[in-house]
């Protein structure tokens, strides 16, 4: 795919995103809750800043500072730095650096400042805050196209609601979302995981430029079922620091991953939250963006495309 054609669905996914993100709840932190910067891929932010005192038919002078903290790689680092926008204004601009394969941004005149990550083939989630003032209510959405996995995506980031900008930094705990139903279709057709962020008030680490390491883990529940409904017993958990991948076998002994077969399953996994301690932080929840890759045996049109959501919490 020519970058320029990529550049223009990106723009639009990126528009289309944002229009539904229109109406919801403000906050000064939002939460991204995966990227990723795969050769080939782009991963797009967009943001917008509210009024914040800026008088109708006024040009806003003043700039607001960005804190982007990116969270990436299997070790979950750490990585930080500032940019900058104006009340009203309209920021969009690939997360991947122009050197490590991103475009830049969607308009190259935009006086804004972003924050780009500069490391290629790297997932991870990313936390924006608006330093400046409280007020400044930052709303934004990530686009996502990935021709080598058929992903075309776009979602609203998730909104702390929180306005102390010092104290509230990262402040995820209000999602207290622990306990899931994950259910996979048969793996010939379909190839399905999940990218599982744990989530709390993570505003001392940023502050001090750590890594986060909240953690939880997922526990079936005792059983699995397969596709008509036959339950298997066994106990299997699955740990997560800060965020990581989790497919279904995770969750299974061998006795199950055997008797479930390749049909499908479900899973009704519990989530617990560990304790805080010298080396993990105190966390509160869960938030789990499914996967599902569709595999060639599939047929038109679904065969090659690739499908992400937030999972739905409960149902146990």
């Amino acid at each position: 795919m020519k970058k320029t054609f990529q550049k223009t669905l990106i723009a639009a996914a990126a528009g289309v995103a944002l229009m539904s993100a229109v109406g919801t709840a403000s906050a000064n932190s939002l939460l991204f809750p995966y990227f990723t910067t795969a050769t080939g891929a782009q991963s797009v932010l967009t943001l917008t800043s509210a009024a914040d005192g800026v008088a109708a038919g006024t040009k806003a002078a003043t700039t607001e500072a960005l804190h982007y903290v990116y969270n990436y790689g299997s070790a979950c680092t750490h990585y930080d730095a500032s940019g900058s926008m104006t009340k009203n204004d309209l920021l969009s601009h690939s997360i991947a650096a122009p050197t490590a394969g991103g475009f830049g941004k969607v308009l190259s005149t935009d006086a804004s400042t972003p924050v780009y990550f500069p490391l290629a083939n790297q997932t991870g989630f990313l936390v924006v805050t608006a330093k400046t003032s409280a007020t400044a209510n930052i709303r934004g959405s990530m686009a996502i196209v990935d021709p080598a996995s058929g992903l075309v995506v776009s979602y609203a980031g998730i909104d702390n609601g929180l306005t102390n900008v010092a104290a509230d930094e990262g402040n995820f705990a209000a999602i207290t979302d622990l306990n899931f139903t994950l259910a996979s279709l048969p793996s010939a057709l379909v190839t399905t995981s999940w990218y599982g962020v744990s989530v709390g008030d993570m505003s001392t680490p940023i502050g001090a430029g750590n890594n986060w390491k909240g953690q939880f883990v997922l526990n079936n529940n005792g059983s699995v079922w397969d596709n008509d409904e036959t339950p298997y017993s066994g106990a299997a958990t699955k740990t997560i620091t800060c965020a990581g991948s989790i497919v279904a076998s995770d969750l299974m002994t061998g006795a199950q991953v055997a008797a479930v077969g390749t049909n499908g399953n479900v899973i009704k996994p519990l989530g617990t939250t560990t304790a805080a301690s010298a080396t993990i932080d105190a966390s509160t929840g869960i938030v789990l963006m499914k996967m599902q890759t569709v595999t060639a045996a599939a047929g038109a049109p679904f065969s090659g495309k690739q499908f992400l959501h937030r999972e739905q919490v409960g149902g146990q």
